[in-house]
């Protein structure tokens, strides 16, 4: 049935007149059927906004919260949900140097034991803690993506945040790079087995440690060692770095990479790091924080999922992790879709 429905879309793709105002992707520039959902790429101020033409939109947290209550957007549907598989799906990782795994593991272990201990403080720490401490460790100058009006309990409740080491999550990463790559070739690479950490010895060594995560929901993963400035590990230095999410990649790459320890998007960490020779995956960090939001009351389900054909959908990030989720999500589902250019 599945191929047949995909065939039936192909033809229609070819077949279609070309009077669209619209020219899409996987039609090879000629019009979509009607019932392809129509995908394309907004900006945060995008979402909601006047003169925007969208059915739904599809945001993370906080970026979720903060433009339904500017707009009087409702949350539809959950991303997390919609996939459906047991686990969910793996949003962004925590990588460190391989030489840092192998001269100091000791470190490694004690650090990790914070990063798990995370998701329980971040259920009963204050907002202005967190928002406290993720800002204080933006560069000067920097708007955070924190503040009183977008951050509260819930929206802390909807990053997903919880800790699973790489021993534990490779085959659920590994499969959702799989199907990263079936609805986009290029986005992504499949994680060779030295990327994943999955032993850790018991040496320990003295070290000054430089950890990057990008602005946003990722940067409450390392909220609890921020807030409590846990700089100091047994002899190990610590410093935090909070940075535009656009330029993260930039801090894992080149000849001398400025971080020891890094938050990445797992798509981009497979890609860029995957073969495991810099470094390798400690394990998963956010596990969906992604929404559909739309106008109407819709409530979106595995149920009636199908009420997205047709529709338009405008996606932040449409090319990495969410627009790459939510075609995921339409493909197993079979409902076709097509990309705006």
């Amino acid at each position: 049935m599945k191929n047949l429905k995909k065939a039936i879309f192909a033809a229609a793709c070819v077949a279609a007149a070309a009077t669209s105002v619209f020219t899409f992707a996987a039609c090879g520039g000629t019009q979509t059927p009607a019932e392809a959902v129509q995908l394309f790429a907004v900006e945060a101020t995008d979402v909601g906004a006047a003169g925007v033409d969208a059915d739904y939109f599809v945001a993370a947290e906080p970026a979720a919260t903060t433009r339904a209550n500017a707009t009087g957007l409702k949350f539809a549907g959950d991303l997390q949900q919609l996939y459906g598989a047991e686990g969910g799906y793996p949003q962004a990782v925590i990588v460190a140097m391989n030489e840092l795994i192998e001269e100091n593991p000791a470190f490694i272990t004690s650090f990790l034991a914070e990063v798990e201990a995370n998701a329980e403080w971040l259920n009963t720490a204050s907002p202005e803690v967190v928002i406290d401490a993720v800002s204080s460790h933006l560069p000067a100058g920097t708007t955070p993506t924190f503040t009183a009006k977008n951050l509260t309990a819930q929206v802390i409740a909807n990053c997903g945040i919880n800790f699973v080491d790489a021993k534990s999550d490779k085959a659920r990463v590994t499969a959702f790079l799989e199907e990263m790559i079936e609805v986009s070739p290029t986005s992504t690479a499949l994680a060779e087995d030295a990327f994943f950490c999955e032993e850790l010895g018991t040496a320990s060594a003295q070290s000054e440690v430089d950890v990057y995560m990008p602005d946003g929901a990722p940067a409450l993963a390392l909220a609890k060692l921020m807030a409590e400035d846990m700089t100091d590990f047994g002899g190990t230095s610590v410093t935090y770095n909070v940075v535009a999410a656009n330029a993260i990649s930039s801090y894992v790459t080149g000849a001398e990479p400025a971080a020891e320890i890094c938050v990445l998007p797992v798509n981009a960490a497979a890609k860029l790091l995957g073969n495991g020779q810099t470094f390798k995956m400690l394990g998963t960090v956010t596990n969906g924080n992604l929404y559909l939001l739309t106008k109407d009351g819709a409530n979106i389900t595995t149920q009636n999922i199908e009420e997205l054909a047709g529709k338009k959908i405008g996606v932040i990030q449409l090319a990495n992790v969410p627009g790459l989720t939510l075609k995921i999500i339409l493909n197993k589902y079979d409902i076709p879709f097509a990309e705006q250019q």
